[in-house]
């Protein structure tokens, strides 16, 4: 036991031990400088990016935690699209009147005497809000201020209706009077892009409007809230009471889900796995300068041996060195991230609630110092190998290249080290997205993703080794491109790092580009900028001679599937990225097909419908005998969606009433920038007759829309107008927000790439230095090394970029066709410039290496050769 413990004491002063050897192999270190800035510029961006995402997702997950049900709005909560049936309402009376809030929220048009503005109108009962506060501008309480014959209005609808506190505004057949500014609403639902600010009124008030009826678009909500047993109780009475009514849906608190908590799981994910793989590629960097410098100390190594220094102890003078760089780092990501936090917060106003508190968070710091130290271990561990089968001798007579020889393949390769990193990865990334099945899927996609890139490299190396031997090229191209297959140069973990940097970034900007084009730079010059909601037929010619243009009308049945070819619309699965079978669905008729859409198949050729002559498939033959048959067309993303083709059948629901269409058409759409589209269509005389609203769109002037808008509401208050120009304008902010956020991120990953190359630069200097000895001593003037070293990084820095061009545009269109549903266009500026801007980067680190790494000792070399 006591020998044990002499040995474990042994050790600790091994590694945390101050010995002479070590202070030396400190002022190496530093006296060196591009060794640590290298090492602490790539672990300390990538820390203070890790650090700072995860403190914004631990702020997030923070925030909906505490406020989760003042978010929701209840413990249990209703929502429908119709207003509620007798019994749920007695379910919902047995609790107190104080336990209850009525909540009904729509979109309509405000209008002032010099202004009309499309705003969100909620109103509630006397009991809002169940949690949290509502904060007025005046600090008065808010059952103070709203009445009867007032409301409250958020800043921005003030702002949009240039008016004041104290005004009359119209909203449909109701006047009230603006009694104050709501600065914070505890359950504003948190969206990217909406329609206008929100006006709060009381229930009471909604009458006046005449805008909440059998037509309208309302979303009816009821919220709850008791003590445990209570809603208990509740949740199972109204479960049993809903079974009845499949289009109400009951939730609770803990399981709602919340805007706030599906950006959390999305969109910072998705930018916390971009940075994860920075991290990735910042070990490499760091393996490659650790390498580079144990590789440089390889004389001061053999002489600490020989002087009887022990192994362990060597190793343990690098582990504190490198230990401690990592902690300074770790410091000064710290520091950094603060800066990060504030630089990206502006960008992340559309995804995030203003009320949050964004902090660097103490656990989060913990995270990334952990994080840092067990990733500074491994490459340490992985980087200090070669000196335990190493002998002074061999180091100081024969140097490093001759460090392997003499080793079989099993020492080579240490696969236990494999097996632990693999591990540690798995681990780390079902750690990160709480999920065992989703980490297996990043980690296996990441090693095909890897492998992909490595083969290419392997097989263009192999290539460009048989082109300059047995092809006639100029002998400096020939020396360029021996080298980049010189033993330990990392030509291929330079290929795979700036490939995947650069694939990363094609891949974002061609997405990025085509939604561009389809929906912002190619918007057609006669697509619809005015839509119009919630017409009756009989107001169709007054709106033609308002607008003075030509008007489509559409009309709008809301239905939901009960089975698709004889299988439940719950038992359909649908492939990734298709629409819910289950949701309700809007029908709608026509007699020809729209301009943005053509038909693929059709029983009669280039006709929506057919008659139905075909008996009813095997599926559908347990069909009741009244239920009627109508030719359908359906658009081919719905067909796929719900696994159906020609002649098969879909039974809808349409408010009690069931009607099966039997598929005699298929259409697709042209993408033609946003225009209405509907994935089944009737013939007029099937759904003419059924429950309906209508919307209409328009071109006209983007000038005449503000005073359209506004002649529009004043002749008919229900009618619900929206500018499409200002939808367009806020989807293309989004847009930009959110490219701006991931180009950081994989600009980051690209100075990563980078960084790998001067590492591995380094790690190979020695060699370098001794090959341009020899060439010089061959007659090689100094600008021959300056071309022969801009040949290699250029040819190994171009050939990577272009297979991660091609490969990142393949998976682009893949993106973009299939998931997207959009046309694929190239950002060919973009790349040529990009292109220019690597070719560029590469050439002057071929310069700056040539003069201030092998241009300042090559001359020794020489000497010593001669």
């Amino acid at each position: 036991m006591a020998r044990e413990t002499d040995y474990a004491s042994g050790i600790l002063s091994q590694v945390f031990g101050r010995t002479l050897g070590t202070q030396s192999l400190s002022r190496a270190w530093w006296r060196r400088w591009v060794y640590p800035i290298l090492f602490l510029l790539t672990l300390t961006l990538s820390l203070a990016t890790y650090l700072t995402l995860d403190s914004i997702q631990q702020s997030v997950d923070s925030y909906i935690e505490d406020n989760q049900r003042t978010l929701v709005g209840g413990d249990l909560i209703l929502n429908s699209k119709q207003d509620w049936p007798a019994d749920v309402l007695q379910q919902v009376q047995t609790l107190k009147d104080t336990q209850t809030v009525y909540d009904y929220q729509f979109s309509a048009m405000v209008v002032t005497a010099k202004q009309t503005l499309l705003a969100q109108v909620k109103g509630v009962s006397p009991a809002y809000p169940l949690y949290g506060e509502a904060e007025l501008a005046s600090g008065k309480p808010l059952w103070q201020q709203l009445t009867k014959d007032s409301v409250v209005v958020a800043p921005e609808v003030l702002n949009g209706l240039e008016a004041k506190v104290g005004e009359r505004i119209s909203i449909g057949e109701g006047q009230f009077t603006i009694a104050d500014v709501l600065t914070k609403e505890p359950d504003r639902p948190l969206t990217a892009f909406g329609f206008g600010g929100r006006i709060l009124m009381t229930q009471d008030a909604l009458d006046a409007t005449n805008l909440v009826g059998q037509r309208s678009r309302v979303n009816y909500r009821i919220e709850l809230a008791g003590t445990p047993d209570v809603m208990a109780t509740q949740r199972e009475q109204l479960t049993k009471i809903l079974t009845n009514y499949p289009d109400i849906e009951l939730s609770d608190a803990e399981s709602a889900d919340t805007a706030v908590s599906r950006i959390s799981d999305n969109v910072l994910m998705f930018l916390k796995l971009l940075v994860i793989a920075v991290l990735l590629l910042s070990a490499v960097a760091m393996y490659g300068v650790i390498t580079a410098f144990v590789t440089k100390q390889q004389a001061s190594n053999a002489i600490r041996m020989a002087l009887g220094e022990p192994l362990g102890a060597i190793k343990g003078s690098y582990y504190r060195l490198f230990i401690s760089t990592a902690i300074l780092a770790c410091v000064t990501a710290t520091v950094l991230s603060i800066g990060f936090l504030k630089l990206s917060q502006p960008y992340l106003t559309a995804i995030l609630p203003s009320d949050i508190g964004l902090a660097i968070e103490p656990l989060s710091i913990v995270k990334t110092t952990v994080l840092a130290l067990v990733l500074t271990l491994l490459i340490t561990q992985r980087g200090l190998s070669p000196l335990s089968t190493t002998k002074p001798a061999t180091l100081l007579n024969q140097g490093n290249s001759q460090q392997l020889q003499g080793q079989s393949w099993y020492q080579r390769i240490p696969l236990l080290w494999y097996v632990l990193v693999i591990t540690g990865l798995y681990g780390f990334f079902t750690y990160e997205v709480s999920s065992w099945k989703l980490a297996a899927q990043l980690l296996i996609g990441l090693v095909i993703f890897i492998g992909i890139f490595w083969a290419l490299a392997r097989g263009w190396l192999w290539l460009l080794a048989r082109v300059a031997t047995y092809t006639k090229i100029g002998w400096m191209q020939r020396i360029a491109i021996h080298n980049l297959a010189r033993k330990g140069n990392q030509s291929a973990l330079f290929f795979v790092t700036l490939s995947l940097s650069v694939a990363v970034l094609t891949l974002i900007s061609i997405i990025n580009h085509s939604i561009n084009e389809q929906f912002i730079n190619a918007y057609p010059e006669d697509a619809p900028n005015i839509f119009l909601l919630d017409i009756q037929s009989d107001q169709h010619e007054a709106i033609d001679t308002i607008i003075g243009a030509p008007v489509s009308y559409y009309p709008v049945i809301r239905a939901r599937i009960v089975t698709a070819n004889g299988v439940a619309a719950k038992d359909i699965k649908p492939a990734e990225g298709f629409d819910d079978p289950t949701r309700v669905f809007n029908l709608s008729y026509a007699d020809k097909v729209m301009e943005t859409e053509f038909i693929t198949d059709a029983v009669q050729k280039n006709k929506l419908y057919a008659p139905i002559t075909n008996p009813p498939s095997q599926n559908q033959k347990n069909l009741p005998s009244d239920l009627k048959i109508a030719p359908m067309s359906i658009l081919d993303t719905a067909a796929g969606m719900l696994n159906v083709g020609m002649g098969d059948q879909v039974r809808f629901n349409i408010q009690g009433i069931e009607i099966v269409g039997q598929i005699t058409s298929i259409r697709s759409r042209f993408e033609k920038g946003p225009s209405p589209y509907f994935y089944f269509l009737f013939e007029p005389s099937v759904l003419s007759a059924a429950p309906q609203i209508q919307f209409a769109t328009a071109h006209v002037p983007a000038e005449n829309i503000p005073q359209l808008q506004g002649n529009l509401v004043r002749r008919f208050p229900a009618v619900t107008t929206i500018d499409g120009n200002v939808i367009a304008k806020q989807v293309q902010d989004l847009v930009m927000q959110m490219s701006r956020l991931v180009y950081i991120f994989t600009l980051l990953a690209l100075l990563t790439g980078i960084m790998v190359l001067i590492s591995s630069l380094l790690s190979t200097s020695q060699d370098r230095m001794q090959e341009s000895a020899s060439f010089r001593l061959l007659g090689m003037q100094k600008r021959d090394l300056y071309v022969l070293n801009m040949l290699e990084l250029g040819l190994l820095g171009i050939s990577a970029a272009g297979f991660a061009v091609v490969v990142a545009s393949v998976g682009a269109w893949v993106a973009i066709t299939y998931w997207f549903d959009l046309q694929f266009s190239m950002p060919w500026f973009n790349l040529l410039f990009g292109g220019a801007a690597l070719v560029a980067l590469l050439l002057a680190i071929a310069i700056i290496y040539v003069r201030l790494v092998i241009g300042r000792g090559i001359m020794e070399r020489v000497r010593a050769m001669l």
